[in-house]
């Protein structure tokens, strides 16, 4: 796929679709109201993506409310946005546990001790394929974070208030779309669903093991529910071009638009001179799934056996949520490698502070291995601040292609030798591996185009 298609943003039989829909807008301004589970001030990466477009779009003259649950910290909206705060109700799994701790009150019975030795008491095999649909359908159940139905009416009754153009949700969480369907129907307004990961496919080979992927009746629901969405809502938002095509193949007619994720230039720190002493390497996201530090760890090891005079200074910051397995993996692979003196765990910390990190570094990893169709967010920001980046992913990939537009180094995951090299031409020529993008980066010069799209009209 040429880069040029996401520069130019919209595809032109999308925007031919886009533009044959009526518009509803007239004298009185342009109205959006966007369904967000995440959203500033809260720190959420999945609430960056419409803070920035929303912020852009504000500033081209649209009015915006955002619904959102309620920030987990305190601080002001964008500019230009008025926010609305829905919280949560309890979850499936949480029903169940009051349900449950409920009936062995009444019943007398003592929550049921773990087996002598660790054995299974009988029952349900863990991995027994009843078993396996059941905590499928819980996780599905889940999926709504206990915040649909509340999001659902808030939002119809936004809806009659605020009287917008358009509405778009945007998830993870995928429920969202089912409480924009649920607000939208019987009303005459515009609504776009965006994807920022797929839902019912493509499944990306990080999550084809988690309990969700396992039970067929919940796959099943889930190619229901997108179907049901994509055929209600005027079009499809996606943040890749491989995404949006796959989308597009699935469901012939339909809409299907890749809006790419972007940063506010103006909202990044300014790349520090006072940088980290050595080689200031920062990987700044969350461990899960296929993503692993191994390739970079095991290249660091390389690049240090070749330079034996910068091991006192060099360093790799990771900053972030990792569950137990990747933590204990990364300690493992740190110890194994002898590596003990150059990694520094930081856990999860503020967005500021993870910013300021990569301020202060000579190179930005970002991982995407087993990531087809996605693209991490925090690849923007950094090239956005002129660091030198390396990305791990294969080349193929969304990832892949956007690391080459932007002008990150690429390496492949399995390809060791390939790290080492990045790590020792930025630390001799860094000026040469600074990103410079082909193509927009900014979400200012994304918003002419979207602002176009919502409205209906052709750009």
């Amino acid at each position: 796929m040429p880069d040029d298609v996401t520069a130019s943003m919209l595809a032109e039989p999308a925007r031919a679709a886009a533009a044959a829909l009526p518009s509803p807008l007239g004298d009185g301004g342009r109205r959006l109201l966007v369904l967000s589970y995440y959203f500033p001030p809260g720190e959420a990466v999945g609430g960056m993506r419409w803070a920035g477009h929303t912020r852009q779009l504000a500033a081209l003259g649209w009015q915006i409310a955002v619904l959102t649950a309620p920030p987990d910290v305190a601080g002001p909206a964008p500019e230009g946005v008025t926010l609305e705060t829905c919280p949560p109700g309890l979850t499936a799994t949480q029903h169940l546990l009051r349900v449950r701790g409920l009936v062995r009150a009444i019943a007398g019975v003592q929550p049921r001790q773990p087996a002598p030795g660790g054995r299974e008491e009988p029952g349900l095999h863990a991995h027994s394929p009843l078993r396996r649909e059941a905590a499928a359908l819980l996780a599905l159940a889940n999926e709504g974070r206990g915040w649909v139905l509340r999001a659902a009416r808030r939002t119809r009754a936004l809806i009659r208030r605020f009287r917008p153009h358009v509405v778009v949700s945007t998830s993870p969480p995928h429920g969202t779309h089912l409480a924009a369907w649920l607000a939208t129907r019987g009303r005459r307004v515009r609504w776009f669903v965006d994807f920022r990961d797929p839902w019912a496919g493509p499944i990306a080979k990080a999550w084809q093991s988690s309990a969700l992927r396992q039970g067929r009746l919940a796959t099943a629901l889930i190619a229901r529910e997108e179907r049901l969405w994509v055929n209600a809502a005027t079009g499809v938002l996606t943040n890749t071009v491989e995404f949006a095509d796959a989308l597009a193949l699935r469901y012939p007619g339909v809409a299907v638009t890749c809006v790419p994720n972007a940063v506010d230039r103006d909202r990044l720190p300014q790349r520090r001179a006072a940088r980290f002493p050595g080689l200031a390497i920062a990987h700044v996201g969350t461990l899960y799934g296929s993503r692993t530090l191994a390739p970079v760890l095991r290249g660091l090891r390389m690049f240090l056996d070749r330079h034996s005079a910068l091991d006192g200074g060099t360093r790799l910051r990771t900053a972030g949520v990792m569950n137990d397995d990747k933590a204990k993996e990364l300690e493992r692979d740190v110890s194994t490698l002898g590596l003990g003196g150059h990694v520094e765990v930081l856990g999860a910390v503020p967005r500021h502070e993870a910013l300021t990190l990569l301020a202060r570094s000579h190179l930005a990893i970002v991982l995407a291995q087993d990531q087809d169709y996605q693209v991490p967010a925090k690849l923007y920001e950094s090239v956005g601040m002129g660091i030198p980046t390396l990305v791990v992913a294969a080349p193929p990939s969304a990832a892949g292609r956007e690391a080459r537009r932007l002008g990150a180094v690429l390496v492949e995951p399995g390809d060791v030798t390939g790290v080492a090299r990045a790590l020792e031409q930025v630390w001799a020529h860094p000026a040469r591996y600074c990103p410079r993008p082909e193509g927009p980066v900014e979400y200012r010069d994304l918003a002419p185009d979207l602002s176009a799209l919502l409205a209906g009209e052709c750009p």
